[in-house]
């Protein structure tokens, strides 16, 4: 009888286990699509304004390469409100950051440079991707700095690394503002 009952507590203990790691992977992986539905609706709210580092001669509205974006977005702030803030995201240390600076009057005000906020931990990659549309033919750039003009789109895969396991999960931000003809034929 003793036996039977330690092996029905091996299995159940090995059964255990391993609905603990798979519940524990479905987290993380739930934790890194919220990241990216994040940046999506960020990103998704950029304006067509000057970014403070601009020059008259120079307007740039979205700056970015692979692995960091800029650009502005009016963002929620508490309850009913909303503010205008220049956006920056990328890879700080470990994990991906987003830092925030207040605008007013169309310059970046100093005394908020912004902290980087972590968004998520464990980064092992991030990749944007910008969307030409200016082109005769739409074609993804791994940098955008296009004086005055929005990428129509940009897409990103977030990977992250924890406890030996690898997760990523793949954006995709549409710019509803950024300056895209009339449909094309492809």
């Amino acid at each position: 009888m003793v036996g039977v009952i330690s092996s029905l507590m091996i299995v159940f203990l090995g059964q255990s286990r391993t609905m603990m790691r798979i519940q524990k992977a479905t987290e993380m992986q739930m934790e890194v699509d919220a990241a990216s539905r994040l940046l999506e609706t960020a990103i998704s709210s950029a304006e067509p304004l000057p970014l403070s580092q601009s020059s008259p001669e120079r307007v740039v509205y979205l700056t970015g390469d692979s692995a960091r974006i800029e650009f502005n977005a009016i963002q929620a702030i508490g309850f009913n409100s909303s503010a205008l803030r220049e956006i920056a995201v990328s890879i700080g240390g470990d994990a991906l950051t987003i830092v925030q600076k207040i605008r007013r009057g169309g310059e970046a005000d100093p005394s908020s440079a912004g902290k980087p906020v972590p968004l998520i931990a464990g980064m092992s990659a991030i990749k944007f991707e910008y969307l030409d549309s200016s082109a005769r033919r739409l074609s993804w750039s791994a940098n955008w700095n296009a004086p005055r003009r929005l990428p129509a789109a940009v897409r990103f895969t977030l990977s992250v690394v924890r406890d030996g396991a690898a997760y990523s999960s793949k954006g995709f931000a549409r710019l509803d503002l950024a300056d895209v003809p009339a449909q094309r034929a492809n």
